[in-house]
């Protein structure tokens, strides 16, 4: 009898002890998703500020408790690339393709990811390998320009010219300023010697100061003086020699003189 009121004692003990358990778990839950909203509250400032190596080990560690997401892990595989670190770009990216039960058009995207992680590395067939495993039709707008960066890249200007054609005939004017890039792409044709494609670029009536130097036969860089260094207006990689074209994020007329400012 006496044990059995004890026992009848103990269960007030033990309710109180759950309930103070299922609190704690409930707190410690909600302080876990803080915690983890903090850190891609963090990213996302990093970012907004162009800091994409804060923004980066921030993702790392939001990416210790989120190992599974696949978002997570494509965003930290871009922002190596945007750093220029384009082996551990491809590493993330190509790690992605690996995980079991990856529908579709994620593991599309992921191939796109990669395709631009070897155009940025200079690894240009493996990037149109990538290019050529994607057939979803949201992702041809994309493949087209892609595979417009690598023919310029590779300096097949004439390649470069159709892909450019291709975009035109899919009226997709409002992504690329075609007429900017033909121009430059004839003129890179004629300097190499083609010159069947003077009456083509004469055609285009263009006042470029590129075509003004090619149709004249002179130089056709623009001159900024001596001891110069210019800039992309586009990435901001710095260079000592002029150029039309980043060799760095492939934007045409992004050159301008770097302004030094001593103190």
């Amino acid at each position: 009898m006496y044990l059995e009121i004890w026992w009848l004692l103990t269960i007030p003990v033990f309710f109180v002890l759950g309930w103070f358990t299922s609190r704690w778990d409930r707190k410690k839950s909600r302080l876990n998703k803080l915690a983890k909203s903090k850190r891609l509250e963090d990213v996302i400032y990093f970012l907004c500020e162009d800091s994409y190596e804060c923004a980066t080990n921030a993702l790392k560690n939001s990416i210790k408790n989120y190992e599974k997401s696949l978002v997570l892990q494509r965003s930290l595989g871009t922002m190596f690339r945007k750093q220029g670190f384009f082996d551990k770009a491809i590493e993330t990216h190509a790690a992605l393709l690996s995980v079991r039960k990856i529908d579709k058009t994620t593991k599309e995207a992921i191939l796109i990811d990669l395709a631009k992680d070897y155009l940025g590395a200079g690894i240009f067939d493996r990037a149109m390998d990538a290019l050529s495993l994607v057939s979803g039709k949201e992702f041809q707008i994309e493949i087209l320009f892609l595979k417009l960066k690598i023919e310029e890249r590779l300096k097949n200007w004439e390649k470069a010219l159709e892909r450019l054609e291709d975009i035109e005939q899919k009226d997709l004017s409002s992504y690329v300023d075609i007429d900017r890039v033909r121009v430059h792409l004839l003129c890179e044709l004629i300097e190499q010697g083609n010159n069947k494609y003077i009456k083509k670029l004469k055609s285009l009536n263009s006042e470029h100061p590129r075509v003004m130097g090619v149709l004249s036969g002179r130089n056709n860089k623009v001159n900024h003086g001596d001891a110069a260094s210019f800039i992309c207006n586009s990435c901001a990689s710095k260079f000592d020699t002029f150029f039309w074209r980043c060799h760095f994020c492939g934007v045409w007329d992004s050159c301008d003189k770097l302004i030094k400012i001593d103190l």
